[in-house]
């Protein structure tokens, strides 16, 4: 705390100065003034808690000092030191509320309890006003839940604007701010303190870890632009803000409304990644979240026409990002969807160079995107993954391929063999021995064998999975018997080679 000590006699304010113990009292900063006039300049400028004055000083007395003190100062508290006790200057004392009052000449253990009572005052006054702002707080975060989410009457509304002392008769905006994912989060209240006169009287939310719901109340519609001013100069001090804004309604019972527009504007960044601030547009999204069509056309390529999946994945997704948007949420289910036929296609696994497929995966990863473009560079990586497999398989009939695909589906069963296969495609096992090796110049206990050791190789490089997950996949009986395999084939143990291949 801060105390200014106002006496025209330098010998008293010295002498108050060395004789009082003032950190003991919780007091580490003294100021003096020799006048009135001097005084009311230094209390402006330092804004003291506490303020012993002399009754009787030049240029300005105690009380006129007091009354001046009282409008620029309000929290300063006052304690008067005098030899005069005349009842004009008690009645001024006690209208002024000055706290204490102590005689000249000073008694230190007197003047020192008047000090402990008068902190004593100020603690209990800032208790009061931190329950006061509490209780503020609380009712105008319960206003701006009541209005962004609606179903309220206006009678109700009415009265908690006045409990919460927001405006009703002006018009009003809906602002989003949203910390995008990789950067720090921000107290909502230091996004709060950069919107200038309007943080003291903006609503505001936080909604979840990362967005904070502003109700900005304007005093005509061209305000509008001062507040997006101020939001593009928020954005340019902070980075990894994204801003949606709604439009301006005229009524507290349109804010779900522009709240609503506020939340489109925001999902909006999702297509326009190096935009910070995004303004509602009309038909800025789609009425329905997935498109029956995309579904026909992704199927007609898949099975007819598989080597241009790539180029009509890459189309379709121009499409989304150039025409109306689809929600973000309809965006996973949709492409998830693409993938899940794709594994489903593959017998659930798809492998690139590597990267590793897997239907429990891909719609975790869809989710995790932070922009279209990323979902876009995602599928299409899985579909030239696709095309890779299916041109790896084209050149056999489509027996030795139901054959390839019923192995790749059941690998991991360590008894997988050749009965096993004939049954699934209705041969005897020594036809079949015969078709697949005059097609494939190996026999199948072979291709087996192989393949499992391929897809094993694929599988440790990519350091997706635990080499003993890795040995179930592939079937291997054990993780004892799938790394002495491993070893006879490559000369190194799996962990050797994943990391040669990570090296």
């Amino acid at each position: 705390m801060k105390v200014l000590i106002a006496d025209d006699d330098v010998y008293t304010r010295e002498g108050l100065v060395e004789a009082i113990e003032w950190k003991r009292l919780g007091i580490h900063e003294i100021l003096q003034a020799e006048d009135g006039a001097q005084a009311l300049r230094m209390a402006a400028a330092h804004r003291p808690e506490i303020v012993i004055t002399d009754v009787r000083m030049p240029k300005l007395n105690g009380i006129e000092f007091a009354e001046r003190l009282s409008a620029i100062c309000p929290d300063s508290k006052l304690l008067f030191i005098s030899g005069y006790m005349e009842v004009a200057y008690m009645k001024s004392a006690i209208r002024l509320a000055a706290v204490d009052y102590v005689e000249k000449p000073i008694k230190l253990p007197e003047l020192e309890k008047a000090i402990g009572r008068t902190m004593e005052y100020i603690r209990e006054r800032r208790e009061r006003n931190v329950l006061l702002n509490q209780r503020v707080d609380l009712e105008r975060r319960k206003l701006a839940i009541a209005l962004r989410t609606g179903g309220h009457s206006q009678n109700e509304i009415i009265r908690m604007c006045e409990d919460a002392g927001f405006p009703t008769d002006t018009s009003y905006i809906s602002i989003i701010v949203s910390r995008r994912e990789g950067y720090p989060v921000e107290p909502s209240v230091t996004l709060q303190d950069d919107w200038g006169a309007y943080a003291g009287v903006a609503l505001t939310e936080q909604i979840d870890q990362h967005k904070q719901f502003l109700l900005m109340p304007l005093r005509n519609r061209n305000e509008r632009g001062m507040v997006l001013h101020l939001a593009e100069r928020l954005s340019e001090r902070k980075n990894g803000l994204r801003i949606g804004a709604g439009s301006v309604v005229s009524d507290l019972r349109e804010v779900p409304r522009s709240f609503q527009e506020s939340v489109l504007a925001l999902e909006a960044g999702f297509y326009r990644p190096d935009s910070t601030i995004i303004t509602f547009e009309p038909n800025l999204f789609v009425q329905h979240s997935i498109k029956g069509d995309a579904y026909l056309e992704f199927h007609h390529c898949l099975r007819h026409n598989p080597q241009e999946l790539a180029a009509w994945m890459e189309s379709y997704c121009d499409r989304l990002m150039a025409g109306q948007y689809m929600l973000k949420e309809g965006i996973v289910s949709l492409f998830a969807s693409f993938a899940q036929t794709m594994l489903n296609e593959k017998n659930g696994m798809l492998l690139r160079t590597g990267k590793v497929y897997q239907l429990r995966e891909t719609e975790r990863h869809l989710n995790h995107c932070r922009s279209m473009q990323e979902v876009k560079d995602y599928i299409l990586d899985m579909c030239l993954a696709y095309q890779e497999e299916t041109n790896e398989a084209s050149t056999y009939s489509s027996m030795i391929r139901a054959v390839m695909n019923y192995i790749s589906s059941h690998c991991s069963n360590p008894d997988l063999d050749v009965r096993e296969i004939a049954d699934h495609v209705h041969l005897s096992t020594a036809h079949l021995g015969v078709l697949f090796k005059q097609e494939t110049g190996t026999t199948i206990k072979q291709y087996v064998n192989d393949y499992r050791l391929e897809l094993a190789k694929r599988l440790v490089a990519g350091e997706h999975f635990k080499m003993a997950d890795i040995s179930k996949m592939c079937g291997y009986a054990s993780p004892g018997y799938f790394a002495k395999v491993f070893k006879l084939s490559t000369g190194l143990t799996p962990v050797e080679y994943r990391r040669k291949r990570s090296g």
